[in-house]
């Protein structure tokens, strides 16, 4: 079957009317990608016996200058979202008011398959087709622009022949108008009335769905999926009943051939005109004809049905466009902005029992989605989504916000603390059997009439992220608000201070205590505001971390270090090594080892003069893949140190298959030796002889814990006692000083 969305069964192709020796084609996108993948993916194509010639606009106002100059232009591959995001309907704007270039085909390409233009504009300015970037692949795009050619030039051919093309233009933008099926066919019924000079006492308008590529709607027996959606006279009372029903075997035979062999059929006394749209679905329009049609009128004809169908795809795309901007594309249930438009909704009348959103967050959906698949992730919350319903009987609203984020709106009578409790963790079934599931639950009051959906929405988020860190269901109130307000005001100021030289770092030493030789230093990351407040770590990296800004915060401290480093060994330390600090988010990046690369490599400092500090959150990723990561890192001659041991999560049965040269006791256990925390420090340190690595005790401070960590011969040690974090200018007076006693 052919690709294109109508054809006539005695079609024969004829020499263009037109003196131009190529198609022209006006490329219009920012993105110079899009226009080298668009002329490869049509170089050397024959359209009608003709080539394609391109010209190339990177804006919108590049690309209406050129039209005001090349009025032969055919067709405009049109990228709706360029300087601004109405860029691309402006221009359409300008092209068929202000220009009055009804002739030419427009379609419209997006990369952001969730930036849904107005339908408005859509509607009222004749868009031939709509298309995402993605989904356009060579043979779709292909046929697109064939059917966009052959559009425009059979409206060029025949528009000095006849004065009812006129009307065809004009229907076009009512029919992209129309709202519904029927209103669509009523619009064709009339349209050909008038274009031929018929009475519509004898035209019939079917619809069906095209079940595939191959083989007939109709089955043997006669039934099928096929039915009357417009009729005018005798037949207006078989609307949207089955084209059975109609009891006149001319028409039924007719539509029934016409749809089976996707043709229009050209009868003595009858036409019977067929079109699709993209989607599939196909229309057959009988129409009684007391006389054959001129052939002038069969052009006319193959005009009107080329329009019909890219109308007919238009009134697809406008339903699309709604289903995408209100409803969630794979669950099926409202989406943010449907919730939103709920919120403003239920806020706008009287207040008559206290309604709550929810934010619902599955624990660890991530994880999920990373080791067993996004298909299994999506069937998990299709179950969780078939739960909730089954669980509140279609009391409660239920929309989609993100990935695994579901808000939901429902009375606080039906949200009561102990159903709360209950969605903490849901049962659900999959096809991998029965699963548990962890929710974490934030909650807010709707009954604020002053407040819009926006912020109900970021109550709703503050509330559910202090539900993650607390592990309980919280309801908002402004102490929430305000902190979670500081930690976005303190994320977007570090966001700056990256890049204004706020941060810096400060060396911490460490030493052998055999003989109390310096051999190491930690970097540290420390952040000073302008008016010189001092920004602790622990309130700063946390969120660099939930963020993702660690990754690049963690190159700045890795390119700083080195080359710090390599001052130091110019100002007579050869030997000295650096120690950094790494985040699991940073290991997590694919790029980690490339970027790690490229630093060593430009800093000239030898990788065994590197080690990497990893605490032992790293383990939340697989064995396998920290053992391949960390593998790759030994195998360069980098040194690896697990830091702060004993407070995470590593396992004492896989560490000794960790590649790790030094582990190190954290500070809490250092400093409560003479308490729980000297079991711990006596257990590590002969763990770290079995296993050949150094033990190095950080956060020492006094010498009563030398003397015991001598005692229990520790290798290594670092804290104040040594010297504290200090900026590298005081470093380096530090260890002259230090080389001189």
């Amino acid at each position: 079957m052919s690709d294109e969305p109508f054809v006539f069964a005695d079609e024969s192709e004829e020499s263009s009317t037109t003196t131009a020796e190529a198609w022209e084609i006006l490329i219009v996108d920012d993105d110079q990608d899009v226009h080298d993948a668009t002329i490869f993916a049509l170089k050397d194509i024959v359209i009608l016996d003709r080539k394609l010639q391109f010209s190339h606009a990177h804006s919108a106002e590049e690309a209406i200058n050129y039209l005001k100059h090349h009025s032969q232009t055919a067709v405009i591959l049109l990228d709706a979202v360029m300087e601004t995001d109405q860029a691309g309907l402006e221009a359409v704007r300008i092209i068929r008011e202000e220009l009055q270039m009804e002739d030419v085909r427009i379609i419209l390409r997006t990369g952001q398959p969730g930036h849904v233009p107005e339908l408005e504009t859509i509607t009222r300015y004749d868009i031939n087709d709509y298309k995402t970037k993605s989904e356009l692949t060579r043979s779709k795009l292909l046929t697109t622009i064939t059917t966009a050619i052959r559009s425009w030039e059979q409206l060029r051919r025949v528009q000095n022949s006849r004065i009812g093309l006129e009307k065809i233009v004009e229907a076009s933008n009512q029919f992209i108008a129309a709202r519904g099926l029927h209103t669509f066919a009523e619009g064709v019924i009339s349209q050909m009335a008038g274009l031929f000079n018929l009475e519509p006492e004898g035209i019939v308008c079917a619809s069906g769905i095209l079940p595939g590529e191959e083989g007939p709607v109709f089955t043997k027996d006669g039934d099928g999926e096929l039915y009357v959606i417009a009729a005018a006279g005798n037949y207006s009372s078989m609307i949207n009943k089955n084209v059975v029903s109609l009891n006149d075997s001319r028409i039924v035979d007719s539509i029934r051939t016409s749809i089976d062999r996707q043709t229009t059929i050209l009868g003595p006394d009858s036409l019977t005109v067929f079109f699709r749209e993209n989607s599939g679905r196909v229309y057959a329009t009988y129409i009684a004809s007391p006389k054959p049609l001129k052939q002038v009128d069969q052009y006319l004809l193959e005009v009107f049905c080329t329009n019909i169908s890219l109308c007919a795809s238009n009134i697809e795309l406008v339903n699309r466009l709604k289903s995408q901007a209100w409803e969630d594309q794979v669950l099926h249930i409202p989406n943010m902005t449907a919730l939103m438009e709920e919120i403003d909704r239920r806020s706008a009348g009287p207040c008559k029992e206290e309604e709550l959103l929810l934010f619902v967050d599955i624990a660890s959906f991530s994880q999920i989605n990373d080791l067993l698949g996004h298909d299994y992730g999506d069937e998990i919350l299709r179950s969780l989504v078939n739960k909730l319903k089954e669980l509140f009987q279609n009391r409660i609203y239920i929309s989609r916000i993100s990935a695994d984020l579901f808000g939901l709106v429902g009375s606080r009578e039906i949200f009561t603390g102990e159903v709360l409790e209950e969605l903490k963790t849901m049962e659900i079934e999959t096809s991998e059997g029965t699963r548990n599931l962890t929710l974490s639950i934030g909650v807010t009051r709707l009954c604020k009439k002053d407040l819009p959906a926006s912020s109900h929405l970021h109550n709703a988020f503050f509330s559910l992220k202090k539900a993650k860190e607390r592990g309980d269901v919280i309801y908002y109130n402004e102490d929430i608000g305000k902190q979670i307000r500081e930690q976005i005001q303190t994320l977007h100021d570090l966001r700056e201070a990256l890049y204004s030289e706020q941060i810096f770092l400060a060396y911490q030493p460490q030493a052998e205590m055999e003989d109390n030789d310096i051999y190491s230093l930690e970097a540290l990351l420390r952040w000073r505001k302008p008016d010189g407040t001092m920004i602790p770590p622990d309130r700063f990296i946390p969120l660099a971390e939930q963020s993702g800004l660690i990754v690049k915060l963690g190159e700045w401290v890795l390119k700083q270090a080195l080359t710090d480093l390599k001052e130091i060994h110019e100002a007579g330390y050869p030997d000295m090594k650096m120690a950094v600090n790494v985040s699991v988010i940073q290991l997590q990046h694919p790029d980690y080892i490339r970027v790690l690369d490229q630093i060593i490599e430009e800093s000239g400092i030898p990788p065994g003069q590197l080690e990497l500090e990893i605490t032992e959150s790293v383990s939340i990723l697989s064995l396998e893949h920290v053992l391949k990561l960390l593998g790759e890192i030994r195998d360069r001659g980098i040194s690896i140190a697990i830091d702060d041991f004993g407070t995470g999560y590593s396992s004492l049965s896989t560490i000794d298959r960790w590649p790790v040269n030094r582990i190190k006791i954290d500070k809490s256990f250092i400093q409560t030796m003479d308490q729980h925390g000297g079991r711990i420090v006596d257990m590590v340190i002969p763990l770290g002889e079995q296993l050949s690595m150094k033990i190095l005790a950080e956060g020492v401070e006094t010498e009563e814990q030398l003397e015991k960590l001598k005692d229990l011969h520790c290798s290594e040690i670092q804290g104040f006692l040594l010297s504290k974090p200090l900026p590298l200018k005081e470093l380096l007076l530090w260890l002259k000083e230090r080389v001189g006693k």
